[in-house]
């Protein structure tokens, strides 16, 4: 037993003192401690995996080098299923922790690691469908007549943003670059993914491995007339939309590039979201990925993904919220240009269209000013006509007994109000109705629209009085700093300008500033729209 030496007269073991010579003796004896327990464990056949991989492989398992590659963690249902395809067989789990590599596996040093059950997850694979992911699994199996074992794993926590590593062990390292190559096929070949829609749940406190997640959402089956827009509209967008993918043949022939972008805006409620359904139903065939808030940083990933499923519409909702946004992107750039940039970087050919919703077109200009030809067609989407508010009534009263002359009186009561505006009166209706237990007709659905506008009105003015009071309780007038954030400031008597006025002793926008609608009717292409010089709402 090594006896330290001590140095004065404390006998503190924080004051014992070891020569070089008693830790030199101690590295000895732990490096002897260090062999006898692997010695042991050998002797126990806890080396078991090792030999296992032995026996397939036909030589030493450690005398090899893995190759591997990573996934995403919303890739993992398609990777497994491209491994069950290419590398057949039932696969052999691992004991002890799956976050290290196979070299770690093999190497085994403490004897932590052996054959043991598959420990599987589920993962969705489809709307409504999930498989069952081998999270540990060892596959051994042959690839082009020569012996192949595979390892999937998940990538420590503190790792990097691929969620899950493949590693590939074979005698030629060529061979296993091979091995790779084909599985990358299998998983754009087999994927689950191609014909879906699907959007992502960014990482947070109920993801496991701090990864992205994939949510598979049901086609809608919506038809030309469940959309209601000004004449025209519709029509344009579905023909930049779908109809360059049905002629995409002829394009290509012709050398024309199918890569497009659309942008629909307008305020919000008036059919944005609705018309991109639309578009969605009318297109059973394409994959579809809807990218809204921070999702956005996935851009990237979700474009390679479609470029590898095409044909693929990728949904951008409410571009203008990252318009200005850095939190998820890369260095110091907006998020939208990541996004601009990823559609100007995509093959002439591939056949992808993006659509862009926003409720805030005025935000989205500079970006699409420093970087032009991106928008292929630009829509306003404008709050209905009288006509279309009395459409979209008897659109969401169909199966009531309402009359058409009962939806006009109820668009004439509805006036200025959104497109989404109907579905709600309506819904009032049938709720009042039914509380009252009589049936729902002309008269209920207008004592309705003219309920629920009161009601918004009441709720507009409290707010605003609200706001009121607390800005009278922080201003104050003779507070030189108290400017807009457009830099317009308040009167000698503390009083903001006006609508109309633009607090310099101007009467505000001219008519000739307003948006034209006139000009709008059939939408503009992306250079048109820098040429706007649009109101902000």
């Amino acid at each position: 037993m090594i006896e330290p030496s001590t140095s004065g007269s404390s006998d503190s073991p924080r004051d014992q003192v070891f020569s070089a010579q008693e830790v030199t003796r101690f590295a000895a004896l732990f490096s002897q401690f260090i062999t006898t327990m692997q010695s042991h464990t050998d002797a126990n056949g806890a080396n078991e995996l090792v030999d296992l991989l032995d026996a397939h492989l036909g030589a030493s398992a450690k005398r090899m080098e893995p190759v591997g590659a990573a996934y995403p963690r919303w890739r993992w249902a398609d990777v497994d299923l491209a491994l069950d395809t290419l590398l057949p067989g039932e696969p052999v789990g691992v004991t002890g922790s799956h976050t290290e590599s196979l070299g770690d596996l093999i190497e085994d040093t403490f004897g932590n690691y052996g054959p043991g059950a598959v420990q599987r997850s589920a993962f969705p694979s489809g709307h409504g469908a999930v498989r069952y992911v081998a999270m540990n699994a060892l596959r051994l199996a042959r690839f082009e007549g020569e012996p192949v074992v595979a390892y999937a794993h998940g990538e420590d926590m503190m790792g990097d943003e691929s969620g899950m590593q493949i590693e590939v062990l074979t005698a030629d390292p060529a061979l296993s670059r091979r091995v790779l190559a084909a599985l990358d096929a299998a998983i754009v070949s087999d994927s689950g993914l191609r014909g879906q829609i699907v959007s992502f749940t960014m990482p947070g406190m109920h993801s496991p491995d701090g990864q992205p997640g994939l949510v598979f959402h049901e086609r809608p089956a919506l038809t030309a007339e469940d959309v209601i827009l000004p004449v025209g509209r519709l029509e344009r967008i579905r023909g930049t939309v779908l109809g360059m993918s049905e002629d995409a043949a002829h394009l290509r022939a012709a050398g024309q590039h199918l890569s497009r972008g659309v942008l629909l805006y307008g305020p919000p409620g008036t059919g944005k979201t609705h018309t991109v359904r639309y578009l969605l139903s009318q297109a059973p065939d394409t994959t579809a990925f809807i990218l809204q808030g921070s999702s956005l940083g996935l851009i990237r990933q979700a474009a390679e993904t479609a470029r590898q499923l095409q044909p693929a519409i990728i949904v951008l909702e409410d571009a203008d919220l990252v318009a200005a946004d850095r939190d998820f992107s890369e260095g110091e750039r907006p998020v939208l240009f990541e996004v601009l940039d990823v559609m100007d970087g995509l093959d002439d050919d591939a056949d992808i269209a993006f659509v862009l919703t926003t409720n805030r077109v005025d935000v989205l200009e500079e970006a699409l000013a420093l970087r032009p030809g991106r928008i292929d067609l630009a829509v306003p989407i404008p709050l209905p006509s009288a006509a279309l508010r009395a459409r979209l009534f008897a659109r969401s009263s169909r199966e009531l007994p309402v009359t058409a002359a009962g939806c006009e009186a109820a668009a004439e009561a509805a006036a200025g109000t959104t497109g989404s505006f109907p579905k709600e009166a309506v819904r009032r209706a049938v709720l009042d109705a039914l509380a009252d237990g009589e049936p729902v007709d002309d008269a209920r659905l207008v004592a309705s629209v003219v309920a629920l506008r009161a009601e918004g009105e009441e709720l507009r003015a409290a707010m605003a009085e609200d706001a009121a009071a607390e800005w009278d309780e922080d201003f104050d007038p003779d507070d030189e700093g108290e400017w807009d954030e457009a830099g317009v400031a308040p009167d000698d008597e503390g009083k903001w300008p006006t609508e109309g006025d633009d607090g310099l002793g101007g009467g505000g926008l001219s008519d000739d500033d307003q948006l034209d609608d006139e000009l709008l009717e059939d939408g503009l292409s992306g250079e048109d729209l820098l040429d706007l010089d649009l109101e902000d709402d």
